[in-house]
């Protein structure tokens, strides 16, 4: 598909310029690594459940799925007032079984409403460009953009989907699915310098990928934003 191989072409791409960046300016422009930590935020859609049929399901995601990763930037050009260069990292988000996704399925006819006991992973790295420019002796705002490559698991505890009568309708076959998918990633944010070479700061960050739930709640686009605290540290 020709999405794909643009994305694996741009990886390659870059992964191969963050070797010369790295090789070339690592002493004179130290890396800056960034932890953060917050809360996924998953857009609600519709997937298509191969198993009912081809009708679509109608998915409410939980309010949000705690997160946390880790970014690397890797200067490339330095200016008076900006730099910009490679932005590689990962991050992952789960919620475990106390929570639930529900949704419909069937249109206006005869809906069956199902809430699912699950638990849900996503793992993702990610590799593109940033940007990063100072507004100030201890303040900068950055911004990074780029492919990434993500998996997920979805784990079924409750596998019975009910009607709006109470009766059961359909059993599911799974109860666990995972997926691979190409996405992509980005990100902005605020530093705040508070030390030489530690900051701290506040980043949104937004995924997209479409991951294959078969098993379970069908094809879904996983997108959304991340709102998350950082500390950064100069190596």
């Amino acid at each position: 598909m020709p999405y794909f191989r643009l994305t694996i072409n741009l990886m390659v791409l870059a992964l191969a310029g963050q070797a010369q960046a790295e090789t070339a300016n690592q002493e004179e422009f130290p890396p800056l690594v960034q932890a953060f930590f917050g809360s996924l935020m998953l857009e609600d859609q519709s997937g298509d459940w191969k198993d009912i049929n081809g009708e679509d399901v109608d998915v409410s995601f939980p309010s949000s799925l705690p997160s946390g990763g880790i970014e690397a930037e890797y200067t490339y050009h330095v200016g008076d007032l900006f730099k910009w260069g490679f932005n590689s990292g990962g991050s992952i988000g789960w919620k475990n079984s106390d929570t639930r996704i529900s949704g419909t399925i069937g249109g206006d006819g005869a809906n069956i409403r199902f809430e699912l006991d699950n638990s849900l992973f996503l793992g993702e790295l990610h590799l593109g460009g940033f940007v990063r420019g100072y507004i100030g002796p201890n303040v900068s705002l950055y911004a990074a953009a780029g492919p990434m490559i993500m998996y997920g698991q979805h784990r079924v505890e409750k596998e019975e989907l009910m009607s709006a009568s109470g009766k059961n309708e359909i059993a599911i076959e799974d109860d666990k699915a995972s997926s691979f998918a190409l996405g992509l990633y980005g990100r902005t944010g605020i530093d705040y310098q508070y030390n030489s070479g530690q900051h701290v700061g506040l980043s949104v960050r937004y995924m997209a990928a479409e991951m294959d739930f078969d098993d379970t709640v069908g094809n879904l686009d996983i997108r959304g934003p991340q709102f998350v605290l950082t500390y950064t540290q100069m190596l």
